[in-house]
């Protein structure tokens, strides 16, 4: 059957506060590792014990511990345990020593307060438990008296003559110093002003308002773009012979449309009366769809009479290297939208100038 002492020394392995009720109870508290430097000593880290005599309320720790140990209920335990609170009083009202195993002393000053003295070679900390203290041999040197031997008169001690190496500071050269800084502001300028006139200059930056990876690079060079028809369609509609000549156009009923030049660069095996009307940009709407860019005036004539025979309001656009054809304008984006889809149900894709 197991005591009440080594319940309580069981408890305080696992926990930190235990109370013995109408006594007192254990404050555990741990200390790290310390070195007595003095005496050559290494203390493990340890659970130092504290006693309150204040923590007199039952907390049913003890009682509940004790009674699953020895296999009895609740009532016999708190019992017992009041039993063993007696017997402890008395002893120490009686002016004894009252040793617990493992715990430590109790006994009463000269004012009948409770003292308690914790037994130093038992670990209450499970992290350190077992660890003892380690010796080790101090440094003496200090204490050890010097001991001066004799020297006899005859012979003479050669003089200690003490040595100092110099020591040479490496300084580096105030010019070296500022060629550095000089270099290192320059790594830092040069590439800024460079792309501080180079984008401005050399990109499309100012124009477009946007900024690609490709304008930091001084050799990269932009492809031209290239128009080149999707549909198999433009193929009879583009004439390479320049000296073709279109048959006159027969219309079912006259166009209207206001009266405008011919187009100057058309060339002159072409009929006047076959020519189409050129009209800039800035006299007709918003947006122009183009379908075709022709280096030849003719060919692109020849495909702006297919396309109004087709009833599309086409006509040349100018401006630029090559011949643009407009096959309709729009006002705003809901014509322009339907004026692409017309186009595109014919067999004709391009692109919007505005």
């Amino acid at each position: 059957m197991f005591s009440v002492e080594e319940i309580i020394c069981q408890l305080l392995l696992r926990h930190s506060c235990v109370i013995i009720p109408s006594f007192g109870g254990f404050v555990a508290q741990s200390v790290s590792a310390s070195i007595d430097k003095e005496n050559g000593i290494i203390h493990p880290p340890s659970k130092h014990l504290l006693f309150n005599k204040n923590l007199i309320n039952n907390d049913g720790l003890l009682t509940a511990e004790y009674a699953t140990f020895n296999r009895i209920n609740y009532n016999d335990s708190l019992s017992t345990i009041e039993l063993f609170t007696s017997n402890l009083k008395s002893e120490l009202n009686a002016g004894r020593k009252v040793e617990l195993p493992k715990i430590g002393t109790f006994h009463l000053d000269s004012e009948k307060n409770i003292c308690f003295e914790q037994n130093r070679y038992f670990n209450f900390l499970l992290n350190a438990y077992g660890l003892g203290n380690v010796q080790f041999i101090p440094n003496q040197k200090a204490k050890e008296p010097v001991i001066e031997k004799a020297i006899p008169a005859i012979e003479t001690a050669a003089p200690i003559v003490e040595i100092e190496t110099p020591i040479i500071a490496i300084e580096t050269p105030k010019k070296s110093r500022k060629i550095i800084k000089y270099v290192a502001a320059a790594a830092c300028f040069l590439p800024i002003a460079f792309y501080s006139f180079w984008i401005p200059v050399k990109t499309d930056v100012l124009n477009s308002g946007v900024i690609s990876i490709n304008d930091f690079n001084p050799f990269y060079k932009a492809e031209k773009g290239l128009y080149s028809p999707t549909k198999a369609d433009f193929k009879t509609i583009i004439f390479e012979d320049a000296s073709y000549v279109a048959e006159p156009i027969v219309e079912s009923e006259p166009i209207e449309s206001e009266p405008t030049d011919i187009v100057a660069t058309i060339e002159p095996t072409i009929n006047v009366s076959q020519a189409i009307n050129v009209k800039s940009s800035n006299k007709r709407q918003a947006f122009e769809y183009i379908v075709g860019c022709f280096s030849s005036n003719a060919n692109a004539v020849n495909f702006v009479n297919t396309l109004k025979n087709q009833g599309f309001d086409a006509t040349i656009i100018s401006g630029g290297n090559l011949t643009r054809v407009s096959i309709g304008c729009a006002s705003n984006s809901k014509a322009l939208d339907s004026l692409i889809q017309l186009s595109n149900s014919k067999g004709y894709q391009g692109w919007v100038l505005k």
